[in-house]
């Protein structure tokens, strides 16, 4: 006999067939476009209707998580891991949670989880490496800065990351090489929108700004998440 929980499931889908998928599409749109509040709205909408579809759970969750509420948001995104337990980028952002709770350590093995089910994520290579400069382990977070770019090599946070590690390594030809090529990236991925901690968006045309600071201590590094780039601060 099927629970009462999956028995409102199935009649929410029965009677609303096609609401379901547009009122996510329209969440996830403007979740991407940083429009938080209407976001939320629609994710709660979808929630009435279908409140175990895995997606939805995660990506409401990365949004509260975004807007600061990190334990309501590890509720959601540990809901969605019970349903598919194999979902990379879902390891990847339970990471960003943890790591806004204080819990350092618990974040990395979130990443390198995600990093073991998907061994081709930049996104995991990224997190780990900004993890591991975190505590002070350079030479591992260079390598797998090194790796997110054999991958992708247009990730214009990573470089950006790699830059600033090598500096602190005292690499500084090493890391000119890596500003050269961020400034040089083409118009594809100069739509990249880098986010704080606060969300607020940070276009690639202050990049110059960014690399000036780069090299400053208490900088901050950008670890990426299922909605592009979640600050992260070393």
């Amino acid at each position: 006999m099927p629970s009462p929980s999956a028995a409102s499931t199935s009649s929410a889908d029965q009677l609303f067939p096609h609401l379901f998928p547009v009122t996510l599409a329209f969440a996830l749109e403007a979740h991407r476009a940083c429009r938080f509040t209407e976001a939320e709205s629609l994710y709660r909408e979808a929630l009435d209707i279908c409140p175990d579809h895995p997606n939805l759970l995660h990506y409401y969750g990365v949004l509260l998580h975004q807007r600061g509420q990190h334990a309501q948001a590890l509720e959601y995104i540990d809901l969605s891991l019970e349903l598919e337990p194999d979902n990379a980028e879902c390891w990847n952002d339970r990471g960003f949670i943890a790591d806004a709770l204080g819990e350092r350590a618990l974040a990395l093995r979130c990443y390198r989880v995600a990093l073991s089910l998907d061994p081709r994520s930049p996104d995991a290579h990224n997190n780990i490496a900004v993890a591991l400069e975190a505590d002070g382990k350079l030479g591992e977070a260079v390598y797998h800065y090194r790796e997110a770019l054999k991958i992708d090599s247009t990730l214009a946070d990573v470089h950006l990351n790699l830059g600033s590690a090598l500096d602190r390594l005292m690499r500084f030809d090493d890391a000119d090489e890596h500003y050269r090529a961020l400034l040089s990236l083409n118009a594809r991925t100069a739509n990249v929108c880098l986010k704080t901690d606060r969300a607020e968006a940070l276009s690639l045309e202050g990049l110059e700004i960014a690399l000036q600071l780069a090299s400053q201590t208490d900088r901050r590094r950008v670890a990426n998440g299922a909605f592009g780039a979640i600050g992260a601060r070393a």
